[in-house]
C-alpha cells in the first residue's frame, strides 16, 4: 500500500510540474517592411535551445526562410514560399538563412541553437553572404547583427 501511495504521489507531482518533453515553439515573420527596414525577418536574430522549433510566417506574400549554412550533422530546410512551416532544430550552434529571392536585398537571419561552437565558420559564411548584397544601405545588415548579438 505505501509503495501504491509513493507512485500516485510521485505521478501527481510530475504532472502538476511544469516539465514539458516538447520544446518550445517561436514564431520569425517575414515581412515586406518594418522599424529594421524593407524586406526582413522578424526577428532577425533568434536564441533558442535545441529541440526548439520555429515557424515561419509569411506575413506578406513572396517569402521564403532557406537554409544558407548550418552547423555539421544539421538538415538543410526551406519553407518554399508556404504561409507557415515550422521547424525543429535539433543540432547546436548558429545558422543563417536567407528569402531566395531577397537574398540580394540583404534578406536574411541568423538562428543561435543552444551555443555557438560554429561561431568561426558562421562568420565566414555571413561574409560570404554579404557578398552577394546589391543593396547599398543593406551591405553590412547580417554582420552587424551577428556582431551585436552573437558572443
Amino acid at each position: 500500500m505505501k509503495k501504491t501511495i509513493k507512485l500516485y504521489l510521485l505521478i501527481s507531482l510530475f504532472l502538476a510540474s511544469n516539465f514539458s518533453f516538447a520544446g518550445d515553439t517561436h514564431i520569425v515573420k517575414m515581412l515586406n517592411m518594418s522599424d529594421e527596414g524593407s524586406m526582413v525577418f522578424e526577428p532577425a536574430f533568434i536564441k533558442i535551445n535545441a529541440g526548439d522549433s520555429i515557424t515561419f510566417e509569411m506575413t506578406d506574400a513572396g517569402h521564403n526562410a532557406a537554409t544558407v549554412y548550418g552547423p555539421a550533422g544539421s538538415v538543410p530546410f526551406d519553407t518554399k514560399y508556404k504561409p507557415s512551416t515550422t521547424i525543429k532544430f535539433d543540432v547546436s550552434g548558429l545558422y543563417l538563412y536567407k528569402c531566395s529571392p531577397h537574398a540580394m536585398m540583404a534578406m536574411a537571419g541568423i538562428i543561435q541553437v543552444s551555443d555557438t561552437n560554429n561561431k568561426s565558420e558562421m562568420k565566414e559564411a555571413v561574409d560570404k553572404f554579404e557578398a552577394t548584397v546589391m543593396v547599398p544601405n543593406a551591405k553590412t545588415r547580417m554582420s552587424d547583427l551577428f556582431n551585436d548579438n552573437v558572443k
